[in-house]
């Protein structure tokens, strides 16, 4: 991994670690370990539709945190 995607990740890392717990948790079996929707649902014991719309809400607040940030260093 070369010195700025490590940079990039970092920052990435660093804003998921700012998200309230259960939005963290599903960006993270999402994107981290490839959970599907579904599978989310069954681990955390709630309907696909409440995983979708905190998933939709991590993603947003990602966005708008890395933006704050100054994006991740791409043009």
């Amino acid at each position: 991994m070369g010195a700025e995607h490590q940079s990039s990740w970092l920052e990435v890392e660093e804003v998921i670690g700012n998200l309230d717990s259960k939005t963290r948790q599903v960006i993270e079996l999402k994107y981290v370990h490839d959970f599907k929707i579904k599978e989310i649902a069954e681990i955390l014991e709630c309907p696909e539709g409440t995983v979708k719309t905190w998933l939709n809400k991590g993603l947003k607040e990602l966005r708008g945190q890395l933006e704050d940030k100054g994006g991740l260093g791409y043009a």
